[in-house]
């Protein structure tokens, strides 16, 4: 048997990656001691640790083999003796983060988005961890504990937790539309707490972060790792977070006295008396004599295909396996349709992130269409050489842009093509687009946008 391994370039800095195998590149090595040395990567650490187990949840998602070597590493792989460590031969390195990292290179949000993970993965680390284990600790552990340092830890963590759930209500995930090592590190770091402290109460306190934990540990490849996590099943006795402007947070009950509330009736007449007389200017007039705003949708007849149901299996399940059938077994033609765009002056297009904000630009003008769209908008290319493309899905079957002078701004800068949803072209496009994955034509994939 023939064994071959190829090398490329690491895009950001430049280092060796050996993928295997059939790349159309030029072989360096055929040895085959040297390629299962380079195909296999040794992970020293405790097999329970929540540490060990990020590295290998992290190994799952890159698609790469890495072995439990034992709990100890070699001097000449960790010279401090810390674990977790890794070794493929080439490469040594200890600390779970730097690990995870190194294995993920070229996927999972690195490195196009490498900084706005990395972010989140020293936040864990320094911000999170510690309270993590401060709060978590006392509660498996024999040895005794000032109850007031742990009360501290207890208050700091809820505090970040509360911040995480907030920053979840409007994310599927921390970095952009797909799973990141982000999510992955936060995720393993949070999972101790999650088992022991994250009671029940937290848990529907903090729904958004729950939802969004379990997608992460539901994913087949964290599945592997970590099989089915055992939450913490106690009820807890957290009294319920106040909402923020909510009414009644947190007030006695003799506050709300009616009498109270009924006083100051009398002078918001006379004021309004005394205001009756005052004429209207003549804009103000013209905004009140303009009838309130219909729904650009409402005259249309109600669809079979729930928009807000597709999201959420897009947002939360597996695309290829989950979404895309989704999408095509409920897609309704009859009151739906599906439209391409092309940017009309990709010659002008520079920077990449200056041609991803013009989508953002878009969306934000879009905001109002949500309810009743949905869209990939993908950038192809590079600096100074990028196209702009997107599948579109909206109610109707005509440009559901015309329906209303706010949605008119950018849409004249595309061209707009209706396309056949029987027709199997159409679906190998949609698929595409909804994945992130294909040829695109011969276009290479530089980074999409989901309207949602």
């Amino acid at each position: 048997m023939q064994w071959i391994v190829y090398r490329t370039l690491h895009p950001s800095i430049g280092a060796q990656i050996a993928d295997f195998p059939n790349r159309n590149e030029t072989p360096i090595f055929s040895d085959e001691r040297q390629i299962k040395r380079a195909a296999m990567g040794k992970l020293y650490g405790p097999a329970g640790s929540f540490r060990t187990k990020k590295v290998l949840v992290a190994a799952k998602f890159a698609k790469k083999n890495v072995e439990l070597a034992g709990d100890v590493p070699p001097a000449d792989v960790s010279p401090l003796g810390l674990t977790p460590a890794y070794s493929d031969g080439a490469d040594h390195l200890f600390g779970a983060d730097a690990i995870s990292l190194h294995l993920v290179a070229g996927v999972l949000g690195c490195p196009k988005s490498c900084g706005a993970v990395l972010q989140w993965v020293q936040w864990g680390e320094a911000n999170l961890l510690p309270n993590i284990l401060g709060y978590v600790l006392p509660k498996v552990s024999k040895t005794e504990f000032d109850e007031e340092v742990v009360a501290i830890y207890k208050k700091e963590l809820l505090s970040q937790l509360s911040g995480l759930n907030e920053i979840l209500e409007k994310k599927t995930y921390l970095v952009g539309e797909r799973i990141s090592l982000a999510d992955i590190s936060v995720a393993l770091d949070l999972l101790p707490a999650f088992e022991n402290g994250i009671n029940q109460c937290l848990r529907k306190r903090y729904t958004h972060l729950t939802r969004w934990f379990n997608t992460v540990v539901n994913q087949p490849a964290a599945k592997e790792v970590l099989g089915e996590v055992k939450f913490d099943t106690s009820v807890g006795n957290e009294e319920p977070e106040k909402p923020k402007g909510g009414k009644g947070a947190g007030a006695k009950p003799k506050a709300e006295k009616p009498k109270k509330e009924a006083a100051p009736a009398a002078p918001k007449a006379d004021k309004k008396k005394k205001e009756e007389p005052e004429e209207l200017d003549a804009a103000d007039a013209a905004v009140a004599a303009e009838p309130k705003q219909k729904d650009p949708f409402e005259s249309m007849p109600k669809s079979s295909f729930v928009m807000d149901a597709f999201k959420r299996v897009y947002s939360n399940e597996d695309t290829a396996t989950k979404a895309i059938p989704y999408f095509w077994d409920n897609f309704d033609a009859e009151n739906c349709s599906i439209w391409r765009c092309d940017y009309k002056y990709n010659d002008e297009l520079t920077l990449s992130f200056m041609s991803c904000n013009l989508i953002s630009g878009m969306y934000q003008r879009l905001e109002k269409l949500k309810k009743n769209a949905f869209a990939s908008m993908i950038l192809f290319g590079t600096d100074n050489n990028s196209q702009i493309s997107g599948i579109w899905v909206w109610r109707g079957q005509d440009l559901a842009f015309e329906l209303s002078p706010d949605w008119q701004v950018d849409y004249e800068s595309y061209d707009w093509k209706k396309l056949d949803p029987k027709d199997e072209a159409t679906k190998k496009t949609v698929n595409e687009y909804w994945m992130w994955e294909g040829d695109f034509e011969g276009r290479k994939f530089n980074q999409g946008k989901i309207f949602k």
